[in-house]
C-alpha cells in the first residue's frame, strides 16, 4: 500500500496557538482533506540556534550546532509539500524563521544536497499587526525567491493576515476558510 503524501507545517512563532499557528494548522487541515499526512513543527518548542563559524572547509565556513534542527531535517527529507508560517516583526520574518531558513544550508553539503526533495510545492503564511492587507509583499517575495532559487521548491500560494492584534485570526471565519481552501488546493 502506498503511503500518503506528507505536508510539513513550520510555525516560526513563539506562540503555538497564536495567529500564525492557527493559519498554518488550517492549511494543514485542508491538505489533510486532500489526503496529505500533516507534520507540524512549532519552532517555539525547539532549541534551534543560529549558524556558527567553522574554520574547516565546510560550505561557506559555517555549520549548524547540534540541536533540535536534526528532528526537522528528517521531516524535510520526507515532505511532499511545505507550509511555512511566520509572524512579521519589524518589517521582516521572525528570527525563528530566519534561523530556520539559514539552517537549510545543511543541504548545500555534498553529502546531503540530494536529500532535500525537489519540486515540492510550498505555501507561505504571514501574520502581522499592521492594518494593511497588501503589506509585506516584499517579504513574501524574499521567502519565495529563497525557497525557489536555493531549494528548487515551487511556491503555489501565500496568505496574508493583517491587523491580527485587534482582530485575531481565530475570530475571522473568512481567513480560516481561505487557509483551509489553500490546503485543499495543494496538489
Amino acid at each position: 500500500m502506498k503511503s500518503s503524501k506528507k505536508v510539513l507545517g513550520i510555525v516560526a512563532s513563539p506562540h503555538n496557538s497564536g495567529n500564525t499557528a492557527t493559519l498554518v494548522n488550517e492549511v494543514l487541515k485542508g491538505a489533510e482533506e486532500r489526503g496529505y499526512e500533516p507534520d507540524l513543527k512549532c519552532l517555539g518548542d525547539l532549541e534551534i540556534y543560529p549558524l556558527i563559524t567553522d574554520a574547516s572547509d565546510k560550505p561557506y565556513g559555517v555549520e549548524g550546532p547540534r540541536d533540535d534542527m536534526t528532528s526537522i531535517y528528517s521531516s524535510l527529507e520526507k515532505m511532499d509539500a511545505l507550509v511555512l508560517g511566520t509572524p512579521i516583526y519589524y518589517d521582516h520574518v521572525s528570527a525563528r524563521a530566519k534561523i530556520f531558513i539559514d539552517r537549510l544550508i545543511y543541504y548545500n553539503k555534498e553529502s546531503t544536497k540530494n536529500r532535500f526533495p525537489k519540486n515540492v510545492p510550498a505555501i507561505i503564511v504571514i501574520a502581522y499587526e499592521w492594518n494593511k492587507p497588501d503589506a509585506y509583499g516584499s517579504v513574501v517575495e524574499w521567502i519565495k525567491h529563497t525557497l525557489e532559487a536555493y531549494f528548487k521548491m515551487k511556491v503555489v500560494a501565500s496568505l496574508h493576515a493583517e491587523n491580527t492584534v485587534k482582530n485575531p485570526v481565530a475570530n475571522r471565519e473568512d481567513l480560516l476558510k481561505k487557509a483551509r481552501e489553500i490546503g485543499r488546493n495543494l496538489s
